[in-house]
């Protein structure tokens, strides 16, 4: 079995032996240390594997004095970052989430549900089918499951201030689009 310094060497040398390498001498330890966060076998293995790479891509220029610590200190994070993602997950209650096209079948809050117009949903849903798929996505979070700035930044791997603006301009583009088929506003 390599040395830790062994093991440096190889990812410093970008050998694709070096994760095999890591992973025979220090896998039951890492997903030990991933399975105490998660207390799942399967989101523990998972969570080592993303673990891999993040040492893949962080050796070099990082060149530990103490692997084990190292590598620890990455899975576990790893761990909790993969715990508050789902925990996020699962604070949205299920009935906050609901497919666009849906929403016409949501009756207005007064009035007979058979004279909802639906014009302004219909015209919402095709504006939503044509938009590009990250403006799309963030729209939805934002406005339809509820989802903060901050959540949606995490979740996209975008600044905060990016996700806003992006909103800010899909609201002005959907605006000018429901003004366009003569959506009353």
């Amino acid at each position: 079995m390599l040395s830790d310094k062994e093991l440096i060497l190889l990812f410093d040398r970008r050998d694709e032996n070096a994760v095999r390498q890591l992973h025979e001498k220090y896998g039951r330890y890492c997903r030990s240390v991933a399975t105490s966060v998660l207390k799942s076998e399967a989101d523990a293995e998972e969570c080592v594997n993303d673990a891999y790479l993040k040492v893949w891509n962080s050796i070099p220029p990082a060149c530990p004095e103490k692997l084990p610590a190292y590598l620890a200190a990455i899975v576990r994070n790893t761990a909790l970052d993969r715990l508050r993602s789902d925990n996020k997950k699962k604070s949205i209650p299920a009935d906050r989430t609901v497919p666009i096209d849906e929403l016409r079948e949501i009756p207005a809050a007064h009035g007979d549900p058979a004279n909802v117009d639906n014009t302004a949903v219909d015209a919402v849903a095709a504006f939503l089918r044509h938009t590009d798929v990250k403006k799309r996505r963030i729209f939805i979070a934002r406005y339809l499951r509820g989802a903060r700035i901050a959540e949606i930044a995490e979740d996209t791997g975008l600044p905060e201030g990016t996700v806003t603006s992006m909103l800010h301009r899909t609201r002005k583009e959907l605006e000018k689009y429901l003004r366009k088929k003569g959506v009353e506003l």
